[in-house]
């Protein structure tokens, strides 16, 4: 059982650079998953060699740096503050201290779309954007909820990419993202077309199902696509 001070010691210090990962990055080959556990039904972990924990319980999904899982601070019932040493973690099994750390953060996210959602609702006003000259782009609180959608969409699309087997991900990149024809990929792999094709054709349907719009398209007779009506 690898432990916490070995997986750090294999993997970036994503925590130094400071960068919230990108799409990119979670589906670029040189970035595989060095390792992931399932804790139960609902829980998933996946640690990835640019640091990055992706941490899911449930349908509630985050992502951290897994070089910040050093000292654990909690507050007793008295709200008197008690710090766990880094020490107690490095050499026992590298899930015991990301679970922590995951499960703390989605309580923390928990709480604080509680707040929010307790001190205003965005409904209520948006019916009003029409009485700024703008239209309302320069509103805060438009401007606040549309990066709330943001990173909503953003999780859901790397919870998605996650999902996917390394050889899914390597066709993807390099199919979208580097622009390499079916063929060229087949070469690369040793496979034929027709593998990557289909491989690719159930790789995006795995996207469409995560993303709840499989079925919205369909394709007419010319080959194009029409929405499902």
């Amino acid at each position: 059982m690898m432990t916490l001070r070995e997986l750090m010691d294999k993997v970036d210090d994503a925590a130094a650079k400071g960068t919230r990962p990108t799409v990119q990055m979670m589906i670029n080959p040189e970035n595989p998953v060095v390792v992931k556990e399932s804790l139960g039904e609902d829980i998933y972990i996946a640690v990835f060699s640019n640091g990055y924990v992706f941490y899911k319980n449930d349908m509630h999904m985050t992502f951290f740096p897994l070089h910040i899982c050093r000292e654990y601070a909690e507050k007793d019932v008295m709200g008197e503050e008690h710090v766990i040493p880094f020490s107690v973690f490095a050499d026992q099994p590298w899930q015991m201290r990301v679970f922590m750390e995951g499960e703390k953060r989605m309580v923390h996210n928990a709480n604080s779309s509680r707040g929010y959602a307790g001190v205003i609702s965005y409904d209520a006003f948006s019916g009003d954007s029409y009485l700024l000259s703008d239209g309302g782009a320069s509103d805060p609180l438009i401007i606040m909820v549309e990066e709330v959608c943001r990173e909503e969409e953003h999780d859901l699309l790397v919870k998605a990419l996650c999902s996917l087997t390394d050889r899914q991900r390597y066709m993807l990149f390099e199919w979208v993202l580097t622009g390499k024809t079916q063929e060229e990929i087949a070469v690369t792999i040793s496979s034929t077309r027709a593998n990557v094709a289909t491989t690719l054709k159930k790789t995006l349907r795995k996207l469409r199902i995560s993303f709840g719009i499989e079925g919205i398209y369909r394709p007419s007779q010319d080959g194009k696509k029409n929405v499902k009506g």
